[in-house]
């Protein structure tokens, strides 16, 4: 965050913050819970198979803004957060909860490649520049690529030998590891597919819309066309892939980064990016405050084996 905002002028950002349309920031945050309960829906969907069928949409989405919030505490801590929500309302087995998230992060992440590549298409020039100047290996130094692969394959297989051994003589590990890999493939045995495939669409234009309407609240920005809304998106959930706290500086360093290849000066772009990660900030701080409150009244479930009420 200090390398981002070093070299700022203040007062420009002051004069930028009176001649935004808050009304499109509001929008913004608004329409971020149609995403919420996007990717509550599409959670139940994965967690039918292994007998959960009876999950409230709204008990589902209230874990989420809880996990959400946590993330703000730690990186990655909110999807073990959701999925202890998830255990203490509807006594949902931790361990084939967690199993789903990560299957849910694998479809995130291949819809993010898709995206990437829909990018790449519409902008090439100016996304090759991009990565030249901001995530080139060669800027690393005496760490190339070839070395960074090569230390990545020794720990991962002194890592992957280590996790045999331990799953052939401890009983409570392999019970763990069982339980997490039938939460893990319960996408082959989903029965709602095109509910699945549909809430995916409808989470990622959802999140399209959270961050190009933004562009319409400056002035300098509002010319912008919709293909640098692709761009923010694909930047933006790179940015926030990065393991650090809410994209804390990552997320203004990047989405900045991309605004210069539309001459967007750094001035503004730094301000647009900090109002678009502001707004989804404090849109997880509102909605997630309220959710953990609520968590506090609702009663825990004791069966859930019955059919699923959204």
């Amino acid at each position: 965050m200090y390398w981002v905002f070093s070299g700022i002028d203040w007062k420009v950002f002051e004069e930028k913050a009176k001649e935004v349309n808050y009304w499109w920031v509001f929008f913004s945050i608004f329409i971020s819970l149609i995403a919420y309960y996007a990717r509550a829906y599409r959670w139940n969907i994965l967690l039918q198979p292994m007998g959960f069928k009876n999950l409230s949409i709204h008990r589902t989405t209230l874990a989420i803004l809880i996990g959400y919030l946590a993330n703000l505490i730690f990186p990655r801590l909110g999807e073990v957060t959701r999925c202890g929500m998830m255990k203490r309302t509807d006594n949902v087995d931790m361990t084939n909860s967690f199993g789903t998230v990560i299957t849910e992060r694998l479809v995130d992440l291949l819809t993010l490649i898709v995206l990437f590549v829909f990018a790449l298409a519409l902008e090439y020039d100016r996304l090759m520049t991009f990565i030249e100047q901001n995530l080139s290996l060669a800027k690393l130094g005496p760490f190339n690529i070839l070395n960074i692969l090569m230390i990545l394959v020794a720990v991962g297989s002194l890592g992957l030998v280590g996790l045999y051994f331990l799953f052939r003589l401890n009983v409570a590990f392999r019970n763990f590891v069982l339980n997490l890999w039938t939460g893990i493939i319960s996408l082959k045995d989903i029965n709602n597919v095109s509910g699945f495939l549909i809430s995916t669409l409808v989470l990622w234009f959802v999140y399209y819309l959270m961050s190009y309407t933004i562009v319409y609240a400056l002035p300098e920005t509002s010319n912008l066309e919709w293909e640098v809304g692709i761009m923010l998106l694909v930047t933006g959930g790179i940015a926030l892939s990065i393991p650090v706290q809410g994209g804390f500086g990552t997320y203004h360093t990047l989405i900045s980064a991309m605004l210069s290849l539309y001459f967007v000066t750094r001035n503004t772009g730094v301000f647009l990016a900090t109002l678009l990660h502001t707004s989804q900030i404090i849109a997880t701080a509102i909605f997630g405050g309220v959710a953990l409150a609520i968590s506090f009244f609702i009663k825990r479930k004791k069966n859930v084996n019955t059919e699923q009420n959204i």
